[in-house]
């Protein structure tokens, strides 16, 4: 499926992807893409729309992360949450290539990864992965009935999309992601920042049910508390632009 953008703003106008509001579904570029540090994300998101803006959120965030961490040593910030800091979470993260270490350490990734991510239209496994983790969460809270999910696939049936990628899409709204099967496929930390942004931008962050969704996803990729807080500020300034 090639035209991510339409999708996700056919899915957010369909009421699935509920955090989506304010237009930020269709492109809208915030503070976090168009900033003099954020100019390439910024012509991302002209092409990419609200996938780009994940991808603003997430580097902002983490940028946040790293200049409050600044003082901390990175074996400190990389270390993975535990039952004290986060005691609803239950699963642990295996990386799908065991020699992979997914780590937080502040400072160590560039926008550039972040970029990467998404921007490869030609390869489009990273976008691919961020409506998956939208699609995902939005299931996790429970509250789509068989009504709402016929009204999202007429929604979806109406998007000016081929064939193929409506197949496709209908193919992933009848049979999500598990959130295992979601963690199983993030190659990297930024990818799992992104995918832990997009979820959140996805999702009713105030039904319980969420929330522990939320709780067990960042701990299942072991993000750090902090870095955890620094995305949820970003979205919440994002929407409130």
């Amino acid at each position: 499926m090639k035209n991510f953008n339409s999708i996700i703003s056919g899915l957010s106008k369909s009421g699935l992807l509920s955090g989506f509001a304010g237009g930020v579904a269709g492109g809208a570029l915030t503070g976090a893409l168009t900033s003099k540090k954020g100019s390439k994300m910024g012509k991302s998101a002209l092409k990419l729309g609200a996938l780009a803006a994940v991808g603003g959120v997430a580097w902002k965030a983490y940028q946040v992360y790293s200049q409050k961490n600044a003082q901390q040593g990175a074996q400190t910030a990389s270390q993975p949450m535990n039952a004290a800091n986060q005691p609803v979470a239950q699963s642990q993260y295996i990386p799908s290539q065991p020699k992979q270490n997914l780590t937080y350490s502040p400072s160590t990734l560039s926008q550039r990864q972040f970029e990467q991510v998404i921007e490869d239209e030609q390869n489009e496994s990273g976008q691919m992965l961020l409506l998956r983790a939208m699609i995902t969460a939005a299931n996790a809270d429970g509250h789509i009935d068989e009504n709402e999910r016929q009204r999202i696939y007429e929604q979806v049936d109406n998007l000016e999309l081929s064939v193929e990628d409506k197949a496709g899409l209908f193919d992933e709204l009848r049979k999500p992601l598990s959130m295992e099967q979601l963690v199983a496929a993030v190659p990297n930390s930024e990818t799992a920042v992104e995918v832990y942004a997009a979820s959140v931008m996805a999702i009713d962050e105030q039904q319980p049910a969420s929330q522990d969704y939320l709780n067990r996803l960042s701990a299942s990729m072991l993000i750090p508390k902090e870095l955890v807080s620094a995305i949820h500020q970003q979205t919440n300034d994002m929407r409130n632009a």
